[in-house]
């Protein structure tokens, strides 16, 4: 605060003093009227309760004189006294109305005194019929109300004087400090005055002082002014940015290159404008610019990227900050905005999405044509599993019509040339030439059929299990090709079931089969074995062996390129859980066929 603020402070203060002072004088004077008034109130009170008591007395003497000499005089005079009464209670009321325990004396006094009157009344009325009364059981009743009533009002008077008092006393207390505030302001008043010369001989000593802070702060401004003007300028000049200002309200206040580069309006065109121009129409409808502000009055800056419209109408994806401007008393001065051209940004942003979303939806198609290979692959599996139960099916049923069927009508027919034969012994030498040769061929075609139908179905593997049969199919199948074979098997190997063991069956003839076709081999040796839960079935060769170039592409298209058979082989281990491998180099071949197993059949089960 300066010493001409403190100065003149003091000299309002002061005349404030003096006018409490004046104001003291007269508060003084108006208590000492009031404590005037007050006496005056009290004994309006006293001669109202007087007056009360005397129509009272005087009425209670004109009734007594009336009933014992029966005067009309009397009477009227009674009524009079009566009548007075009420009117006398209203005043006392009037005068006591702001006391309340004046207003419970009077309230008990007018009881009283009612009471009184209506026994004046029974009496009165009794002497008027004629009616003798007797005075003395009159007379106790009423002197019992009468001392009621004195006690009363001798309480209103006590109560009065006790007012009168305490008024007199609150008026010479308030007497005294009106007093003491007259002399306190006038005192203080003057010290004031004082202080008010005082201060002013110092502010013309201050005086050259603040003339050398001012032409200081004249120097600052035109500094800052000068840092302001580079700094405008520099704002100008950015093209990469729009900076300008708006005001509280959101009016453009100021604009630069940047801002007419990137929003297409000339400074003379925008300044003045609400900046909600820049917006799209659905923006503006949702209020978005008056959100944006209160964000950045509310918590300093607000920071967003989205669509914005140029001054020809065009679209700009734009990222803005909007930052509240305060000043020193924290009060809100404006608002500063910077915007930035990110289209070519978000138009890279939106190519690479929908390059995403196009990647997903060939994956999903992927995905999807993979899945549905996969279930063409599984329903293909499981025809070519029924096709191959379908097929031993019909194998085991042909190979039984072929045994018991042909093979019979095969016997009969031998039997009946064995019999023309007899017939023709010694006799018809040309006839029984060709009646042997029938002979020979029936018996050929015999063991052909039954060749055949073994190895469409063994019996004997149903009959006495894997192990046994697989020496009786080595033997036949030596006799047939002069391929010699050899079988290890572990000596507890015991019966497995029916599937696994034809499967392996299965494995073994295909096996055997490409051993003579295609391997060149003169031997071959088969391993039959249990190991780790699995029961593993190994057919090997010396022969020629199967490419590199093949191999490698079987293993690509799983068995596909060795063949119809080998291929349905792998699908019936693959159903039982388990897995065909195939090793050959240039010394030969081996066919391993390994099948998972629970549980052991003993051979004696077997037998029995």
């Amino acid at each position: 605060m300066t010493s001409r603020a403190r100065a003149s402070r003091a000299f309002l203060s002061a005349i404030v003093l003096l006018c409490v002072c004046g104001i003291a004088t007269y508060l003084s004077f108006s208590y000492f009227r009031a404590s005037e008034s007050w006496v005056n109130h009290s004994q309006e009170v006293r001669a109202a309760i007087g007056e009360v008591e005397s129509s009272i007395s005087f009425a209670a003497r004109a009734r007594m004189s009336f009933l014992m000499s029966g005067s009309e005089a009397e009477l009227t005079a009674y009524r009079n006294a009566v009548s007075r009464i009420p009117g006398e209670m209203r005043l006392l009321r009037e005068l006591t109305r702001d006391n309340r325990v004046q207003n419970d004396n009077c309230n008990q006094l007018e009881t009283v005194t009612n009471a009184r009157l209506k026994d004046w009344e029974a009496a009165v009325e009794t002497k008027t019929q004629g009616i003798d009364i007797s005075l003395p059981d009159m007379l106790q009743p009423s002197l019992s109300l009468s001392a009621q009533s004195a006690t009363i009002a001798e309480a209103i008077r006590a109560e009065e004087l006790r007012l009168l008092l305490q008024r007199t006393l609150a008026a010479q207390r308030h007497f005294f400090v009106a007093s003491v505030a007259v002399a306190t302001s006038f005192i203080l008043a003057m010290l004031l005055l004082y202080a008010h010369y005082r201060l002013l001989t110092s502010e013309l000593h201050a005086r050259e002082e603040a003339e050398k802070i001012a032409r200081s702060a004249y120097e600052h401004e035109v500094a800052l002014r000068h840092e302001q003007e580079r700094f405008r300028l520099f704002v100008g000049a950015v093209q990469d940015y729009a900076i300008y200002v708006l005001d509280v309200e959101g009016h453009v206040a100021s604009w630069n290159r940047g801002a007419q580069r990137i929003n297409g309006y000339l400074a003379s065109e925008i300044i003045g404008q609400h900046f909600s121009v820049f917006f799209t129409e659905q923006d503006r409808l949702d209020e978005q610019p008056l959100r944006e502000l209160q964000t950045a009055e509310q918590e300093g800056q607000f920071q967003d990227e989205g669509w914005r419209v140029r001054k020809d109408g065009t679209q700009f994806w734009a990222s803005i900050v909007l930052t509240a401007i305060k000043d020193h008393k924290s009060k809100l001065a404006g608002f500063a905005m910077i915007t930035r051209d990110h289209t070519v940004r978000m138009q890279a942003q939106e190519a690479l999405q929908r390059a995403n979303a196009d990647l997903n939806a060939e994956a999903k198609e992927r995905i999807s044509a993979q899945e549905k290979l996969a279930n063409s692959e599984k329903s293909l599996r499981e025809l070519s599993l029924h096709l191959l139960k379908t097929q031993d099916e019909e194998r085991r049923r042909i190979g039984r019509e072929l045994h018991d069927s042909l093979g019979q009508y095969l016997a009969i027919l031998k039997m009946n040339l064995d019999s023309l034969n007899t017939d023709f012994a010694g006799n018809h030498g040309g006839a029984g030439e060709q009646v042997v040769q029938c002979i020979r061929l029936v018996e050929d075609s015999i063991k052909e059929v039954r060749t055949i139908s073994y190895l469409l179905y063994p019996p004997m593997l149903e009959e006495v299990g894997l192990k046994s049969a697989i020496p009786w199919y080595l033997e036949g199948f030596s006799n047939r090709s002069s391929i010699k074979t050899t079988f290890e098997a572990d000596s507890d190997f015991g019966r497995l079931g029916r599937e696994v063991e034809l499967a392996l069956f299965r494995v073994l003839q295909e096996s055997l089969t490409n051993v003579h076709r295609h391997s060149g081999s003169t031997t071959a040796d088969i391993r039959l074995s249990r190991k780790d839960g699995h029961v593993v079935l190994e057919v090997s060769d010396h022969g020629k062996g199967i490419s590199p170039k093949l191999l490698e592409q079987s293993d690509k298209d799983w068995l596909g390129s060795l063949g119809v058979g080998l291929r349905g082989m792998n699908e019936r281990i693959r159903q039982l859980g388990g897995r065909l491998e195939i090793s050959s180099t240039e010394t030969g071949t081996v066919v391993t066929a390994g099948v998972p197993v629970e549980e052991t059949v003993s051979p004696s089960l077997n037998a029995d």
